[in-house]
């Protein structure tokens, strides 16, 4: 009887743990937001960056992890928000995940962190933020690779005091010669 009991109390505190993670999934997520520094990297490689997040439930456990989207490969300046959010979305952390080198962080009391992540970023990378355990969260970001030559400015004009310089020039030399010509007409 007594091992029945213990049966039932075991299946019973299972069933509410189970209930309690399932009540925990049909929460709508908290989206936070990931950013890091440097915003872009010059070519493919290893690099350390500095990933800040906010936005996140106040002191929560997030796991900060480097991932590779499975969709079409983004294009800085080209790809649009909704095409950069899709590919985030698209991520799977079981399958596009490095969960080897993935950070465990806690959120301070603002929901807030910051860490340096060391990783080898190619194309389609994100940071991406999620939850262990408890409520539901997520935030990332896309760490494009933009070469600096690329990234420069172009050069689309010219300097335009020269242009001023000039047109002054020409409307007194106008104005000159109109008045050269009225003395002409006038003798």
């Amino acid at each position: 009887m007594k091992k029945m009991l213990a049966a039932l109390l075991a299946v019973a505190l299972m069933m509410l743990g189970l209930t309690g993670t399932a009540s925990a999934q049909d929460e709508e997520p908290v989206i936070g937001t990931v950013e890091s520094d440097p915003p872009a990297v010059p070519a493919a490689g290893e690099y350390t960056v500095t990933a800040t997040g906010a936005g996140f439930i106040p002191e929560s456990t997030i796991l900060l992890g480097s991932c590779i989207s499975p969709a079409d490969t983004l294009v800085p300046g080209v790809s649009t928000v909704e095409e950069i959010t899709a590919a985030a979305g698209a991520i799977d952390a079981l399958a596009d995940c490095d969960l080897t080198t993935a950070l465990t962080i806690e959120t301070d009391a603002d929901g807030a962190f910051e860490a340096e992540v060391t990783a080898e970023i190619g194309d389609n990378f994100f940071l991406s933020a999620g939850t262990i355990t408890g409520a539901p969260q997520a935030g990332a970001v896309w760490i494009p690779i933009v070469d600096p030559a690329a990234a420069q400015l172009a050069v689309t004009g010219v300097e335009s005091s020269h242009l001023a310089l000039l047109g002054t020039a020409l409307v007194l030399f106008g104005a000159l010669a109109v008045q050269v010509s009225r003395r002409r007409a006038t003798i």
